[in-house]
């Protein structure tokens, strides 16, 4: 049964703007110096300082006394000891207070421990925490191969950085850590700074050339360290500068792109680990696809050892994640099946000899115990500068996706700029320590958010089992093989590579998110990390400006019996206001498609007022040339026959009504460039026997009226205009005035209105603040009645126009004829 509608009655005025603004008293919204110094004194003193009530009370009366007070005081003698005071109340109130906000704010450990429930959520936290370090160690030495470095330094990354987060993370279930994009792009820097061949020497004992792998990793740690100090320094920059929102620039597509296209990367690197094969290292555009050539070149060199490992931890690996993902709510924890297969790895390879037996690559020696601070080598920032803040952003991106992904998950907010000093704090902290650059480590986050982990506890429980294993059990881990660390790596890159199959989901949703999707991968893929960073960005600030620039207006109609105005393509039951044209546009109007939006309004109206304006000119100078060759030949015969007389009279009075439209402007003849509907009144029917027809073009600009008398513009999607916008439409409203027709504006946003005010839309007369209009009914009704009283107004003015031009004419020609002839007439 269908349901009845509430009725929509509404009986009003039609409101222009102005109208509207003087009969409900629009208010001014612009503060002068003065309130604006108030109000930034009262924000800086209530918010920041967070003071009570009485204190925000004083510090009211002190602000207005400070802007608004004249020159006597009764309580105070000077407007210099008016400000001594103020700053002096400030002062005192804020050296607590101020000191208490910032703590609080930057140390968000300090609101959330006081409140944190040992007996319900400890235990959760330590399970959570101790298997999600069981991940965390074997992953992060996986993820240290990626970077090139020694597999210690992934145990470095996992536990330095976690200090500076628990204290200044907002993400409470949020784990720091390594991540397989910056571990390679963190690579692809070592290698170019400190490649193989560096270390190369020839060994006269064993006449052989040999390579100094220690020296070498040294090295690398070096540069790590000072990559992930100037990563960090960015990154703290940024966050004071509150530039946490840089992030919204960076779009899903894009993100999903670059993190498949390094995925990718990530697998073919390991690849060599996997078949134990020895590949030449290569950085740089192309490096994946050389890398790729050669591995496949040295397929006939695998290890098979390596390739077993490899085959059989890599299945272990995913039927449990396979199994754990599927009967996640059964268990209490989730199964650490990594530290197992490294474990075991491990416990089969060592006491057999396998590594030497079989010539399979080792992690080799760990050295235990914390290592000792290095210094950044602050020359090197030059050379690194570009990936510093590739990473810098792409470690931030990824930290607060996940952290927004939590906090939405468990009902808490994150501060995107407080997520970013932590972050650079963590990178800070540990780039003294030989790390490379961290950002949120997702399998272990995963971890601990599916074992029931509620706060940082559960991160510090990650880094004591790293600490432990850094100090203890990491010599036991020197004959694991590292075929089993890129089997680890290959199978935690599954969900990353199952995002191939994007385009064929986002081409059917948006095919431009699916070109910034593609254009990413490509760029990523093939020109490595740091320039697909730049490409994809740059593009989908392309995508954003394609949008703006080429979107489609539509003419609008009239739904029937309502104030409603639609597309006619979309809706049948609509009609057209006579002589009235509606054009909406659904974009910002700006440089970029300022024109194209008045190519738009053109051809959905179907009337070009230039073109228009110009062939109306030149039959001007035409008509204008036919008459001086006519006088000059009348001055040489001194002669005018009765006919002659007839066809100049009707010549006359045509060119007289043709200049008459080019000067008329709202029916008054003192302005340049009036309004004109017609441009030659004269009947064919009336020409005189000599008078030769006039051509088919004259006669079309001479019989045919404009095909409406209003334009209306429905400016409700445009959400701003700048100067070339405000142009385009001060020289659409001329043109268009130019030719009899009215330009009114509807739907205009005050922010839109404030923008026209102040690029000089009003001034001059350029366009009238009475032709803008609360909505397109609004402007209908308006253009329905003008209509007719323009009408009658230019019917009684060109018959007045008419007289005045015979009388003229006959006393012209009683002025120019020679006395016979004025006596003949």
């Amino acid at each position: 049964m269908h349901q009845d509608r509430p009725r929509y009655v509404i009986d009003r005025p039609a409101y222009n703007l102005p109208d509207f603004d003087k009969d409900f008293d629009k208010k001014s919204r612009q503060f002068p110096v003065g309130e604006k110094v108030k109000k930034l004194f009262r924000c800086r003193i209530n918010h920041t300082v967070n003071m009570s009530y009485t204190s925000q009370t004083t510090s009211d009366k002190l602000c207005d006394q400070i802007v608004h007070s004249p020159r006597g005081y009764d309580s105070i003698q000077s407007r210099a000891e008016l400000f001594k005071e103020f700053f002096l109340f400030v002062s005192v109130r804020c050296s607590a207070s101020r000191l208490k906000g910032l703590l609080f704010r930057h140390l968000p450990v300090l609101s959330w421990l006081p409140k944190y429930k040992v007996k319900e959520n400890l235990l959760c936290d330590v399970i959570s925490g101790v298997s999600a370090g069981t991940i965390q160690v074997p992953q992060g030495m996986a993820f240290a191969l990626l970077a090139s470095l020694p597999a210690v330094n992934g145990l470095y990354s996992s536990f330095f950085p976690l200090i500076p987060y628990f204290f200044m993370g907002t993400a409470h279930q949020m784990v720091p850590g390594t991540f397989a994009v910056l571990s390679i792009m963190v690579g692809m820097v070592c290698l170019r700074l400190a490649p193989e061949k560096d270390f190369i020497y020839f060994n006269a004992t064993s006449n052989q050339t040999e390579m100094h792998e220690d020296l070498m990793n040294e090295v690398r740690l070096g540069i790590s360290g000072t990559l992930a100090c100037l990563t960090a320094i960015i990154q703290i920059g940024l966050g004071f500068m509150q530039f946490g929102f840089i992030a919204i620039y960076l779009s899903e597509s894009f993100v999903r792109g670059f993190m498949t296209a390094a995925g990718l990367q990530i697998l073919i690197s390991v690849l060599k680990y996997i078949f134990g094969i020895n590949v030449p290292p290569y950085s740089g555009p192309l490096a994946v696809i050389y890398t790729l050539v050669d591995i496949i070149s040295g397929l006939p060199d695998t290890n098979i050892a390596s390739l077993v490992f490899a085959l059989v931890s890599a299945v272990a690996l995913f039927v449990v994640k396979e199994l754990s993902a599927r009967y996640r709510h059964k268990l209490p924890f989730p199964i650490p099946i990594e530290i197992i297969v490294v474990v075991v790895a491990t416990a089969i390879s060592g006491p057999l000899h396998l590594p030497e037996l079989y010539h399979m690559d080792k992690v080799g020696e760990i050295s235990l115990g914390f290592p000792k601070p290095i210094l950044p080598t602050v020359s090197q920032w030059e050379d690194m500068l570009s990936t510093a803040f590739s990473l810098a952003i792409v470690g931030y991106v990824i930290n607060l996706a996940m952290g927004r992904t939590l906090a939405a998950k468990h009902g808490y907010d994150v501060d995107p700029n407080q997520e970013m000093l932590a972050l650079g704090c963590s990178n800070f902290l540990g780039s003294f320590f030989k790390i490379h650059v961290i950002c949120c480590a997702l399998s272990v986050t995963l971890a601990v958010d599916n074992a029931g982990g509620t706060s940082q506890f559960a991160s510090l429980c990650v880094m004591l089992v790293v600490m432990v294993t850094m100090l203890a059990l990491g010599a036991y881990l020197n004959d694991l093989p590292k075929s089993v660390l890129g089997a680890l790596i290959a199978v935690n890159l599954k969900n990353t590579l199952l995002q191939l199959s994007d385009p064929y989901y986002l081409w059917k949703k948006s095919k431009l998110d699916c070109c910034v999707w593609v254009v990413s991968f490509l760029a990523t893929f093939f020109l490595s990390l740091p320039y697909g960073v730049a490409v994809g960005v740059g593009f989908s600030i392309l995508v954003v400006i394609f949008k703006t620039q080429f979107r489609n207006g539509s003419a609008m109609d009239q739904i029937v019996a309502t104030d409603i105005y639609k597309n006619p393509k979309v809706y049948s039951k609509v009609k057209s206001v006579t002589g009235v044209k509606i054009v909406n546009y659904c974009s910002p109007l700006y440089f970029a498609n300022a024109e194209i939006f008045r190519q738009r309004v053109i051809k959905k109206t179907g009337l070009d007022p230039g073109k228009l304006i110009l062939a109306r000119r030149k039959f001007l100078e035409k008509e204008q040339k036919g008459k001086a060759k006519e006088e000059k030949e009348d001055k040489k015969t001194r002669r005018r026959k009765p006919s002659s007389l007839v066809t100049m009279k009707a010549q006359t009075i045509s060119q007289l009504e043709l200049q008459n439209d080019f000067d008329m402007n709202d029916g008054s003849a003192n302005k340049p460039e009036p309004p004109t509907s017609y441009v030659n009144d004269i009947e064919l029917g009336e020409q005189a026997p000599d008078q030769e027809p006039p051509s088919p073009s004259a006669v079309t600009l001479e019989s045919q009226p404009m095909p409406f008398h209003t334009l209306i513009l429905d400016l409700a999607g445009v959400c701003f205009i700048d100067l070339m916008g405000i142009k385009v439409l001060t020289k659409m409203n001329s043109s268009y005035s130019t030719l009899g027709i009215k330009l009114y504006l509807a739907n205009v946003q005050a922010q839109v209105y404030e923008e026209l005010e102040a690029g000089g839309a009003f001034d001059d007369g350029s366009i009238a603040r009475g032709n803008l209009f609360l909505s397109v009914h609004d402007a209908v009704l308006f253009a329905q009645q003008t209509a007719g009283e323009r009408r009658v107004s230019l019917k009684a003015e060109k018959a007045k126009q008419d007289l005045g031009f015979n009388i003229k004419e006959d006393l012209e020609l009683v002025r120019t004829s020679s006395p016979i002839q004025t006596y003949i007439k």
